[in-house]
């Protein structure tokens, strides 16, 4: 574990990844469709107490690469659960998970498997920071994420907010120049602001739309863990300079320069 921020171990699975908790919420029109699937993937299993059905790393999931793979967990600990789903109703069901990584690969492990028609994960909740504990202590995860989901000050984003903000921008000039100027040095600022502790955004699984959340979701945990190094006030318009910076023509640029 590593350790920063008044020398607390960084909470991390067993998996290898940290401990950053998300919810993935889809919205069913066929549960009955949603559970032949469940009952047929032997990594799924049910669970009568809590009434959730785990995802396991285990049969058709064991392909998965994490950084702590199938093969170097030890066998007395496996199957370990990497999510599991639970139905709030016949219309909802909620997967949660402890990382974004496992977010963004049962994402894309069910995508392949539950027909959208039937279910079609739609929003996802997102804690944008990491955790620690001191050394003596031993990590307790929470049974569920309501503490983190179900509160009043989850900040939620719709697009509809965004085309919104935007168009005002828009309407606040006359020239097309004028206007791209403006949307851009919008969005930049925007992207100075620190991200939300909790979160709530729309999401797409369909065409680029997992691609594009993967991306989005590697930044968010970018910013996530410079924070836990330290640099408190690192926003995604420094990560987005940082990768402008390093692409390779400007790269190219640079050495120019230099020579």
């Amino acid at each position: 574990m590593t350790t920063t921020e008044t020398e607390l171990n960084l909470i991390t699975n067993i998996t290898g990844e940290p401990y950053q908790p998300a919810r993935l919420y889809y919205y069913v029109t066929n549960k009955k469709t949603v559970l032949g699937v469940f009952k047929k993937l032997k990594c799924l299993k049910f669970y009568k107490k809590s009434d959730r059905w785990y995802w396991l790393y285990e049969d058709e999931a064991k392909k998965i690469r994490f950084q702590q793979s199938y093969n170097k967990i030890p066998k007395e600990e496996r199957p370990i659960p990497l999510a599991y789903f639970e139905f709030v109703s016949d219309n909802l069901m909620i997967l949660e998970a402890r990382s974004f990584q496992r977010i963004i690969e049962a994402a894309k492990f069910f995508n392949t498997r539950i027909n959208w028609r039937a279910a079609e994960p739609v929003r996802l909740g997102i804690v944008n920071k990491l955790f620690g504990c001191s050394p003596e202590e031993t990590p307790q995860p929470p049974n569920s994420f309501a503490e983190f989901f179900d509160q009043d000050d989850v900040v939620v984003y719709t697009p509809e907010e965004l085309e919104e903000e935007i168009e005002e921008v828009i309407a606040q000039h006359e020239t097309e120049e004028e206007k791209n100027k403006a949307v851009k040095a919008y969005m930049e600022e925007k992207s100075k602001q620190p991200l939300p502790e909790i979160e709530e955004i729309a999401i797409s699984v369909h065409e680029e739309g997992l691609s594009i959340l993967e991306m989005a979701l590697r930044m968010k945990h970018i910013e996530a863990w410079e924070h836990w190094q330290g640099n408190k006030y690192f926003t995604q318009y420094d990560l987005i300079q940082s990768m402008i910076e390093n692409m390779p023509d400007n790269q190219e640029k640079s050495e120019a320069n230099l020579a």
